[in-house]
């Protein structure tokens, strides 16, 4: 089974239930993505279905963001419900064929490898790193929350290497994550414990380096200073590299939001809010934040370039280029950023993730 026949293997075998009205509120409003604009700040490659991003200033030249391309694409695919980013994610991934009886007698006739993107995966360009565990989980979240059978997940799941790529490994907690979530059991009971030693673990670290570096808490957007980390005392700089990224803690409150109901999910939970920063929304959304935003600063959020919701708004700890976004031609359509965030504010409620 090649790359392409991922998607086709789904829908043959998916039992997918019908979405809500609610949930079907909006999501396809032509007047918030288009599939064919290249004019905007997030923008489709058409061919390979994926959602890209324009280049920031100071690299013209750059490669649109394919190298985060699963992430923005399930995230598209999460705003705007359309199947063409699954299959672009699907497109991703190969299935090859192990060589030697005794490979395929311990580790099975097959597994699937990842790329970070379709064109790398059909050797049309050269991959210039390969495969992380954040797109490991992002590929998973995709067909998790798409509705792909447990057929297909269970197959998925089982034929993933433990060395996703040559640079990245799965780590233990991500391993038994991955069997959770397609019901393989019996890895809960090993799972939760540890994700709650690793998370607390996360928690203390971070709530200590803040205390010691006196960084403060994050600001609004409207509140936020931006200096390059080029303009930062070095001291400051080797400080912020310390805390558990923001990014780490985005794609984790996914992993959590996935998991079947439970006390432990709501100690995961609770952990991982210790650590949020204060006006990240999407995060409180994510984790069911009893202080989650209220409707008006959901909907007066104005949209920002640099991946706001996996970054910090925070002057010392921020190192990427955030700023609101003021050019309207730029946010006409496929608006990411608010998007993201009003959908998981209005309608993520509507559609249970079974177990």
């Amino acid at each position: 089974m090649e790359s392409e026949k991922l998607f086709g293997l789904w829908h043959s075998t998916s039992k997918m239930a019908m979405p809500t009205e609610e949930m079907m509120r909006s999501i396809y409003n032509s007047d918030i993505f288009n599939w064919e604009s290249q004019d905007t700040y997030h923008f489709v490659d058409p061919e390979n279905k994926m959602m890209l991003v324009k280049n920031p200033s100071w690299q013209p030249d750059g490669d649109n963001g394919k190298g985060d391309a699963i992430g923005r694409s399930f995230l598209s695919y999460f705003c705007y419900k359309d199947d063409r980013f699954l299959e672009g994610i699907s497109d991703c991934w190969v299935r090859v064929e192990r060589k030697g009886w005794l490979k395929r007698f311990l580790f099975g006739k097959y597994y699937y490898q990842g790329y970070r993107y379709p064109t790398y995966a059909r050797g049309e360009e050269a991959q210039p790193a390969g495969l992380s565990r954040d797109h490991l989980i992002y590929t998973v979240l995709a067909f998790k929350y798409a509705g792909y059978s447990d057929e297909f997940l269970k197959d998925f799941v089982k034929h993933l290497r433990f060395g996703i790529s040559d640079r990245f490994l799965m780590t233990i907690d991500l391993w038994l994550w991955l069997r959770v979530i397609t019901n393989i059991k019996p890895y809960a009971v090993l799972y939760y414990p540890i994700e709650w030693r690793v998370l607390a673990i996360n928690s203390v670290w971070n709530k200590a380096l803040y205390r010691c570096s006196g960084f403060g808490e994050e600001s609004h957007q409207d509140d936020f200073i931006k200096i390059p980390n080029s303009m930062k005392p070095k001291s400051m700089t080797r400080i912020a590299r310390k805390f558990f990224p923001i990014y780490a803690l985005h794609i984790n409150s996914w992993q959590i939001k996935v998991l079947p109901e439970s006390k432990w999910k709501k100690r995961l939970q609770k952990l991982s809010l210790s650590i949020c920063p204060k006006h990240n929304y999407v995060i409180q959304l994510l984790l069911d934040s009893p202080n989650k935003p209220s409707q008006e600063n959901v909907d007066s959020y104005k949209a920002m370039t640099g991946g706001r919701w996996t970054g910090i708004l925070n002057t010392w700890l921020n190192d990427r280029d955030i700023d609101i976004i003021k050019d309207p031609k730029l946010i006409e359509y496929n608006n990411i950023d608010v998007d993201y965030l009003r959908e998981l504010y209005y309608t993520i409620s509507c559609k249970k993730i079974k177990a």
